[in-house]
């Protein structure tokens, strides 16, 4: 028997373009939400990103979120934990990583009710430090999910198929296959119980939701030949940790990485390559900014419009913004990561969250805004010089 533990991570940046929205929603969304009155015995955690389900409710996909809450209420669906709007929490203070938690969470209770407990965890792009393990541990969060390069930094290293505990803390871990997951998970998931010769196998997976249906038009024939497998079972995270990690699971110091981290990378201490390039100005000054406005922001908690301000914050926050001015070709795609409406996005929201603050001290305010326009510069110069192609 091959046992797949499948975790779809769903996510869209908040204020996605409209268009691109619903196109995903229709393309991938609706379709994985349909996998659970497909397939008899389907198990899968999942994690709904606080931010997708914000806009969910915002458009009044009222259908597709009850189809969702059914699938949890029955069991079939089990839901993690993550941050309200994706941020890499590693390269933020503790009470930002909190707030984010806490974010996730409230969106999730409100739609999945009081049963949606702090059970796993999705760190957003797996990436992970001891730091961040310590607030999840502290918070009461059971079990969070790594990419296997997290282990030692090295690729293929040690055992897949067990479940560990990280060191000094209460929290289990797993470590999705890198290679598995890089590929249409379910094509290759077949692939691999049809050559098993009746061994007993655990594969461990992690892959964006969008892979079913935005990214692979033609994913049906696929998944439902794995799906309806009989040497092909399905668990949830928990029930895997539960019937093969309860007693004295493996104490491993997971290393500072995220899933796509490489070994080179890992060796020369640069675990978040994509959001955080020691050489990358833009990512630096936006990073900068970011720890500026967090700061003004703490002490101006009794202003009138202190929680607009703080909810621009928060969205600011945000991967992509950093992910879209990396410049570094992709690990997934051809192309060159570079977009500087996303960037700009995120710079703007920061500036906006220091307009919002009405009592805010006039010489702070020039500081964000001179902030800002350098920042303009940055991204526009690098852009029309570097990057634009005619």
């Amino acid at each position: 028997m091959l046992n797949w533990i499948n975790f779809l991570h769903l996510y869209q940046p908040p204020r996605q373009n409209e268009y691109i929205f619903h196109k995903v929603a229709r393309e991938s969304y609706f379709e994985i939400a349909k996998f659970f009155d497909r397939y008899d015995g389907l198990n899968l955690t999942m994690n709904i990103s606080g931010s997708l389900l914000e806009q969910l409710v915002e458009y009044q996909y009222d259908k597709l979120l009850e189809d969702f809450r059914r699938a949890f209420a029955s069991g079939e669906m089990e839901l993690a934990g993550s941050a309200m709007y994706h941020p890499i929490l590693p390269l933020l203070p503790e009470s930002e990583i909190e707030r984010q938690i806490l974010l996730d969470e409230n969106i999730k209770k409100q739609i999945f009710g009081s049963e949606y407990s702090r059970q796993g965890f999705y760190l957003p792009e797996m990436a992970y430090s001891k730091k961040t393990a310590e607030v999840l541990d502290k918070m009461g969060f059971k079990w969070i999910i790594l990419d296997e390069i997290s282990y030692s930094g090295k690729l293929g290293s040690f055992d897949k198929e067990k479940v560990y505990k990280i060191k000094g803390l209460n929290i289990k871990v797993i470590f999705r296959d890198r290679d598995i997951s890089n590929r249409f998970v379910p094509e290759k998931i077949k692939e691999i119980s049809d050559g098993a010769g009746g061994n007993d196998l655990n594969i461990i997976t992690a892959t964006d939701g969008e892979l079913y249906g935005h990214r692979h038009r033609d994913f049906y024939e696929k998944t439902r030949a794995a799906f309806e497998d009989g040497n092909i079972k399905s668990l949830k995270v928990s029930d895997f940790i539960k019937a093969f990690g309860e007693e004295d699971p493996e104490e491993v110091e997971p290393v500072v990485s995220n899933w796509e981290s490489t070994e080179d990378e890992l060796a020369n201490n640069i675990p978040f390559s994509y959001w955080d390039l020691p050489e990358n100005e833009i990512q630096k000054k936006l990073r900068s900014f970011a720890d500026f406005v967090i700061e003004e922001l703490a002490g101006y908690k009794n202003d009138e419009k202190y929680d607009i301000a703080r909810e621009l914050l928060d969205m600011a926050l945000s991967s992509c913004h950093l992910w879209a001015a990396s410049g570094k070709k992709s690990a997934v795609w051809e192309d060159v990561i570079w977009n500087p409406d996303i960037i700009e996005s995120g710079n703007l929201l920061l500036v906006q969250s220091v307009r919002s603050i009405v009592r805010m001290n006039t010489q702070k305010r020039m500081e964000a805004e001179n902030r800002y326009l350098e920042i303009e510069r940055l991204i526009w110069s690098e852009h029309w010089n570097k990057f634009y192609r005619p």
